[in-house]
Parts: structure tokens; C-alpha cells; sequence
């Protein structure tokens, strides 16, 4: 881990209690927690203590340089509904802090719902997804800090973006667990936005939207640099977006990116690369990770895809960048839909292994089949009808494909095609790929 999560126990401990907090699930404490995290930071750094069996309404609370605030056994921090509450858009805040951490074994509760406006179940095979409020607060906001650590707690039902990580460095994020309500959107669990020096280990994440996701956000105003040195790993992931994900927001390099060793029960995609913007994406693994992805409605992004790299323009007026080195090592599962590796004319994918990638693919779900997902875009449909093989690759140079193979599930739409398919791909080595065609007429392998 980082020196964050492996450095000295904070020096002091500030009980809230002493500040006036009340903790009974009804009087807002926002203002008292606040002056223990002030206390805590004029005294030079300690802890500040949430005791257990005590329910902790509140709003934006500020941390400050070498402050741990620690949730004490099932102590719980609830957000406040009432927007007076929040100095900012976020629940847990900090800016060019040293030294921060989230601990505990508490919860923190975002009470997801009181947030929506609406509840979509749709017709037939159903939206299920909610419609949110026109305001709702992001649980943390960690901006251009040093030396974080994140460490046990749990959080729940966030309304919003989960763990907000921005231009931060020397990051341990461990044993953290999110419970988000799997039909609200926008909640993602964990996000690495701008940041260096980042590892995710050890963790459980169910959510709504990208369970790890690693971005390059637009902000004005802001130069927070590239990411680099991220390090994902042994983590159980469910949600109905991307399991671990890069993008789409890329406007600025991505490059030094390891996801390992997690399982994904279920999701709408399991390994996801979506270059958008004029950032490069380069030197990415995803291995020893075992999946389910499914198709969903509509209204979520992905479609069932084990595997999904793209890149071309969010629009006619975008210089996008480009995606090259990118390992796929020792995955297995089944899907939906295909691996789905496409460049376009103005990014084209480049230097692209699979090895020892084991996928099935299948049909189990209600929902239309037979669909690539291409948004966020205009240059293309956003839902585009397309047949299924096992592999597709399009638009890409030096593409290898190892010791891997396709197979098929009892569930055999008409649309499931060939097990490998490549268009406009220059140097495409298979080397011991096996997979034959879901139906006659397919050929096992189409190359055009």
C-alpha cells in the first residue's frame, strides 16, 4: 500500500462527543463535527472519534491536514436531506490535504432515495432505474491531497459519485465496502480522477454505475495531471455498469494501469476501456479476473460485453487519443456479448494481446440481444444493431491473440456469429486460438 495506508497511528484522540455532537439520528451535527476536525487539526493531527451505537447526521464536513476521522464499531454517518447543511455538493471534503483518512468499521449512509424524484420499472423487460433529483451531494471529495488512506468503513445507498479521488497522490484504499442501491445512477463506488500512486485492494463493491472506475475529467481551472501508478487488485466487484473501467472522461493521459485478480459476479461489462477525449491511454493489464456480463436496459451504459476497448471522438469537434498496449491475461467468464476490441480512423487501437482469455458466450437474460453499445458519442448510433461473434476486432494494428478460446452456451440467438472476427486489422497473430461458429454459415474465424 501506499505510505498513506502503512504510516504512524494518528497521535490524539478528539472525542465529538466533547464538541457537542449529539449522535441521535435526528439533531444535525454538522457544525459541532466540524469543530472536532478543526480541534483535531489545530492540535496538530490525531483522531477524531465516532463512537458506536450512535447514528450521526450531518453535512459537508471538511478534513484537514493529519486528521483520521474514524467511524468506531457500528457507528453511522448519515446525510443530512437538508441543503443548508452542505458548504459544497459533497458530504466528506478535502482540499490539498496531508495525511487524511477515512477508518473504522461504521457506515456511512446516503440514503440514495430520498434523493430521486422517480422510479422507472419500464415495460416489459423494464428501465429499473431511478431518476434523481435535480441536486444531490456526492458522498466524499478528496481534491489535490497527499498521503490518503481509506480503511474498513462502509459505505451505503450514495446518492451520487462514491469515493471522488481528484488530483490526489499516494493513495491506500482497503477493505472499503459499498452497498449502493443497484438501480440508482451516477453512484459510482470508487473514482481515480487525475491521480498518481493509487492501490484498491480488498474490496467489496456493489453498485449502480462503475464499480472502479479511472478518468481524466475535464476541469476548468484546474491542471491536475495525468493518472499514473494505479494498482486494482483482489476486489469482488457487482454492478450495472463496468466492473473496472478507464473513461469515458479522458482529457488528459492514462498510462501505468493494473487491475488483478478481482471477481465479478455480475455486470454489464466486465473490462472496459472508452477513450472519448484527447488524452493517450497506454501501458494497461487486466488479468486473473473471472466475470458474468449481462445485457440490462437501455438506460445503462454497456451491453453485455466480457470485454470492451474503444476509441473514437465524443463528437465532431473532438482531437481525440489514442489506446496502445493493452494486456488481457488469464481471464474466463461468459457474456452476453462479445469482446468487443474497436478503433476507428481517427484512433486506431494498437499493440493488443490476449492471453489465455477463456470466454462463453452465452444468452440467459429477457433482454434484446444482438446490440454494440457505442456511447458516449455522436460521430456514431448511440445503440447500434450488430451480430455476435466471440472476439470482434476492428480498426487495430499488432493485435495478438494467445492460447485463448471462444465457446458457446446452450442459449444460441441467430445473431451469435463467428468465434473471431477482424476487420481492418494489420498485423493479427493467432497463436493456438480455438473456437468454432455459433451456427452454420458463420466461418470459425472471418477476416475482412
Amino acid at each position: 500500500m501506499p505510505a498513506a495506508a502503512s504510516g504512524p497511528g494518528p497521535r490524539r484522540v478528539f472525542d465529538v462527543a466533547a464538541h457537542g455532537v449529539v449522535g441521535d439520528g435526528h439533531a444535525d451535527d454538522t457544525a459541532a463535527l466540524q469543530a472536532s476536525v478543526d480541534a483535531c487539526a489545530a492540535a496538530g493531527g490525531g483522531r477524531v472519534l465516532l463512537r458506536g451505537a450512535r447514528w450521526y447526521r450531518t453535512g459537508t464536513i471538511r478534513l484537514r491536514d493529519r486528521v483520521d476521522l474514524h467511524l468506531a464499531d457500528d457507528a453511522v454517518l448519515e446525510m443530512s436531506l437538508e441543503r443548508a447543511s452542505y458548504s459544497e455538493p459533497a458530504l466528506i471534503v478535502a482540499d490539498g490535504a496531508v495525511g487524511v483518512s477515512i477508518t473504522g468499521t461504521g457506515r456511512i449512509e446516503g440514503r440514495a432515495t430520498d434523493f430521486m424524484t422517480a422510479w422507472d420499472s419500464g415495460s416489459g423487460a423494464g428501465a429499473w432505474i431511478y431518476t434523481p433529483a435535480e441536486w444531490r451531494p456526492k458522498v466524499f471529495a478528496l481534491r489535490g491531497c497527499r498521503d490518503v488512506t481509506v480503511s474498513g468503513i462502509t459505505m451505503a445507498s450514495a446518492p451520487f459519485w462514491g469515493l471522488h479521488l481528484l488530483g490526489c497522490e499516494h493513495v491506500g484504499v482497503e477493505r472499503f465496502t459499498v452497498r449502493n442501491n443497484l438501480a440508482v445512477p451516477n453512484c459510482d463506488g470508487v473514482g481515480i480522477d487525475h491521480c498518481r500512486d493509487v492501490e484498491v485492494r480488498d474490496c467489496s463493491i456493489h453498485t449502480g454505475d462503475d464499480a472502479i472506475v479511472v478518468k481524466t475529467t475535464g476541469q476548468p481551472g484546474r491542471d491536475d495531471g495525468p493518472v499514473a501508478g494505479v494498482r486494482v487488485h483482489d476486489c469482488e466487484l457487482i454492478t450495472q455498469d463496468s466492473a473496472v473501467k478507464i473513461g469515458t472522461e479522458t482529457t488528459d493521459d492514462i498510462r501505468d494501469v493494473r487491475f488483478e485478480r478481482c471477481t465479478v459476479p455480475s455486470c454489464n461489462r466486465a473490462c472496459t476501456i472508452q477513450l472519448r477525449d484527447r488524452g493517450n491511454v497506454h501501458d494497461v493489464l487486466f488479468a486473473d479476473m473471472t466475470f458474468d456480463a449481462r445485457y440490462f436496459s437501455d438506460p445503462w451504459w454497456g451491453h453485455g460485453e466480457a470485454v470492451s476497448v474503444t476509441a473514437w471522438p465524443r463528437d465532431e469537434r473532438t482531437d481525440v487519443g489514442a489506446v496502445s498496449g493493452v494486456s488481457l491475461r488469464r481471464l474466463s467468464g461468459r457474456s452476453e456479448n462479445s469482446i468487443r476490441l474497436e478503433g476507428s480512423a481517427a484512433s486506431r487501437l494498437r499493440d493488443i494481446t490476449l492471453d489465455h482469455v477463456r470466454l462463453t458466450v452465452d444468452k440467459w437474460t429477457s433482454f434484446p440481444g444482438g446490440v454494440y453499445d457505442n456511447r458516449p458519442t455522436t460521430v456514431l448510433p448511440g445503440l447500434a444493431a450488430n451480430d455476435t461473434p466471440g472476439i470482434h476486432i476492428a480498426h487495430a494494428d499488432r493485435v495478438t491473440v494467445r492460447d485463448s478460446a471462444v465457446d458457446w452456451g446452450p442459449g444460441r440467438p441467430p445473431y451469435f456469429s463467428s468465434a473471431l472476427r477482424a476487420v481492418d486489422v494489420t498485423g493479427l497473430a493467432l497463436e493456438g486460438f480455438s473456437g468454432e461458429a455459433a451456427h452454420p454459415g458463420f466461418p470459425p474465424v472471418e477476416c475482412g
